[in-house]
This record gives structure tokens, C-alpha cells and sequence, in this order.
């Protein structure tokens, strides 16, 4: 994909100019990304922040400098953006365990994997055209208004939204983002769907659906690579993921949402969406 490509450079470009001032917006703009498109997308392949992979890859070059140099610890600190030896010892100790001086003591060698190497093993978490690295999220309550149908009508669901949308405008909507929610009835075998946009309040013309507060894990799909591995992807996350989280219910049924923003455009074979899995902690027995 194009944008594993984009972004396998721009870390290429960070591990280079780790010496410099770097930013969301910098490096952003550098690569011809909006800082929001690409703090996301940056985010979503690399499992960590742009800011936090850059620090992460400060000190593992700095481990390299205490190795193989017998520079002050004050002047490797300077060289990769730190204001003192002080905040440079706390940042190397989180990520190590220990203070750069024990880690030249003990003559240590780091293991520095190169950025295109790095890229290739994030692509290998793709399960199909869904990444397995989810975002946690939370969001409040919502309330969606637009149509339904049952989940074969898919298509139908959203020209019947979309026809409404021209002649009803919303007016009270949040922002130009739309849900399709998929809500799963076990006993019927059934599957209903219901295709709009967040308001504030009720609205006439629409029905209404209320999405309780929930914890989301937000799945990237990259939809050119299809959607045929989403629920055995989500599926395979829920049993294996490390913090013993499940699948939560909207009155008693599963259900997932799947969010289109600013990343996705129909003419755009790079568009993504997102697929939110309602989760919550299992409770001990």
C-alpha cells in the first residue's frame, strides 16, 4: 500500500533528523499529509504516537552512542533534544530500566531495527485490509439520526439516507462524519442496520437510534483491501488481546459501528474506515 510507503519514509526521515526539532505538523507537511490525517494514520500503523516513536527512537540511538563513544551523557542528551542530562536520564530509565551510565557500565548493545524493517512488520499485522494494532477510545453517549433496514439492504440503506439528507438537511448534526451501525439479533439469526449522523437533540423526518457511553476498539480498514477478514479479525482480537477485554453489548445484542471521517472518499483507493468494537473489562468471577 501507498501509504505503508509514506509512511516507511517519513521514518526513515525521523531515524536522519532525530538531532532537529520534530512535530506532528513538520513532518506532516513534509510528506504532503494534513497533520490530522497523518498523526492518525501514523497512529493506527505504527501502534504509538508519532511524538512517542520519536522518543522511543531518541534513546535506542542514544544506547548506540553510550555503547560504542566515551561522549559525556550531557552532550548525547543535547544531541538528541533533551534540555538537560537530567530529563534525559528519567525519559532513558522508562524506557530501559536503568540510568544511561549503568547502561554504558554494563557495555550493552542495542538491537536497533531499521524503519523499513519496522514498516514491514507492521503491515504483516494486517489481517486482510484490517489492522490488528486497535486504537482504545472512548465516546459518550451518541444519538444517531438517519434509516434502517436489515443488514442484506446495506446498499439500499444508505441511498435511502442519502436521499433523505438532500431533502431533510440536518441541521443539528455534530460534524460531517457518518456511522453505520450493525446491531445482531443471536436469537432471530437476523442483523439489522442503521446508516446516519450524530445530532445533539431529536430531529423530525429521521429516526433515531441513543448509543450508550462505551470503550471502543477502533479497527483501521483499508477498504480497497476488502472487508471479508472484519468479524474473524475482531473476533480473533477479543480472544487474544492482553488486557481481558470483551465484547459490549447494546440491550444484550453485539454490535459494532463503523465510522467514516475525513479518511475516507469513494474515489480514493487508500480510503479507510473505522470499525469501533464496543468493549468492556470482563468482570472477576
Amino acid at each position: 500500500m501507498n501509504n505503508f510507503y509514506r509512511i516507511s519514509e517519513a521514518m526513515k526521515y525521523i531515524d536522519t533528523h532525530l538531532n532537529d526539532t520534530l512535530s506532528v505538523q513538520m513532518i506532516a507537511e513534509q510528506f504532503a499529509f494534513s497533520p490530522y490525517y497523518f498523526h492518525r494514520l501514523f497512529t493506527s500503523i505504527v501502534g504509538k504516537s508519532l511524538m512517542a516513536y520519536v522518543r522511543d527512537r531518541r534513546i535506542v540511538y542514544a544506547c548506540k552512542m553510550l555503547n560504542e563513544t566515551e561522549r559525556k551523557v550531557l552532550d548525547i542528551a543535547l544531541d538528541f533534544g533533551f534540555d538537560s542530562a537530567q530529563s534525559f536520564s528519567r525519559t532513558f530509565k522508562s524506557i530501559t530500566g536503568m540510568s544511561p551510565t549503568e547502561y554504558r557500565s554494563r557495555k550493552l548493545v542495542p538491537c536497533i531495527v531499521p524503519a523499513a524493517e519496522l514498516v514491514k512488520q507492521f503491515a504483516n499485522r494486517l489481517k486482510g485490509g484490517i489492522l490488528m494494532n486497535p486504537n482504545m477510545i472512548k465516546k459518550e453517549k451518541m444519538i444517531l439520526a438517519g434509516v434502517s433496514g436489515f443488514g442484506n439492504e446495506t446498499a439500499e440503506i444508505w441511498k435511502r439516507f442519502m436521499k433523505l439528507y438532500k431533502e431533510v438537511p440536518l441541521t443539528d448534526k455534530i460534524s460531517d462524519d457518518s456511522y453505520e451501525v450493525r446491531i445482531y439479533d443471536s436469537a432471530t439469526g437476523k442483523e439489522s442496520v442503521f446508516v446516519g449522523c450524530e445530532i445533539n437533540s431529536d430531529c423530525d423526518g429521521y429516526e433515531i437510534i441513543q448509543i450508550p457511553a462505551s470503550e471502543y476498539a477502533s479497527f483501521d480498514v483499508y477498504v480497497n483491501e476488502g472487508y471479508e477478514s472484519e468479524n474473524d479479525a475482531m473476533k480473533e482480537w477479543l480472544v487474544s488481546n492482553e488486557k481481558g477485554y470483551v465484547r459490549n453489548l447494546l440491550e444484550e445484542k453485539p454490535y459494532c459501528i463503523e465510522h467514516y471521517d475525513a479518511r475516507f472518499d469513494d474515489s480514493n483507493g487508500e480510503s479507510i474506515v473505522e470499525i469501533w468494537l464496543p468493549i468492556k473489562k470482563q468482570e472477576a468471577r
